[in-house]
């Protein structure tokens, strides 16, 4: 008595499952990523580059985490920020302005500051890390 086999049918696999994977995939990485531009800011350029350099030295300008701000070291407004910053660009339109944000500072804040002196005229902004708020767990 001979048995007929049954023939083995070949598996076939769909694509609809690795197209659905794929979707999902572009998906959690679309919503994952940061569509933020960065190019927006005119910020000048490192220190130490070359070129010239402004006779007058340039101007600390602090922004505590509670977003008190400071003129070279003494507590102001920022009234007296965009008067002072129009004042000394007026005088030299090269005078650098650093920002020295707390590390918990908000961001908005710094944006609106940078803001502040742009408008104020301030062509040479540089935002510099607090070195007086350095953690040091960062190292």
């Amino acid at each position: 008595m001979q048995l007929a086999r049954r023939q083995r049918r070949t598996g076939f696999m769909g694509l609809t499952p690795l197209i659905d994977m794929i979707f999902l995939l572009l998906l959690f990485f679309l919503l994952g990523s940061d569509f933020v531009t960065y190019g927006q800011s005119r910020l000048a350029p490192p220190r130490g580059t070359g070129g010239e350099t402004s006779a007058a030295p340039p101007v600390v300008i602090t922004l505590s985490a509670d977003g008190a701000l400071s003129w070279n070291g003494a507590r102001v407004d920022a009234a007296f920020l965009r008067r002072e910053t129009a004042k000394l660009t007026a005088l030299n339109d090269e005078q650098m302005m650093v920002l020295m944000p707390a590390g918990s500072a908000n961001v908005q804040q710094v944006t609106t500051i940078m803001d502040a002196l742009q408008a104020s005229g301030a062509q040479s902004i540089t935002l510099e890390r607090d070195v007086f708020d350095i953690d040091l767990a960062d190292f």
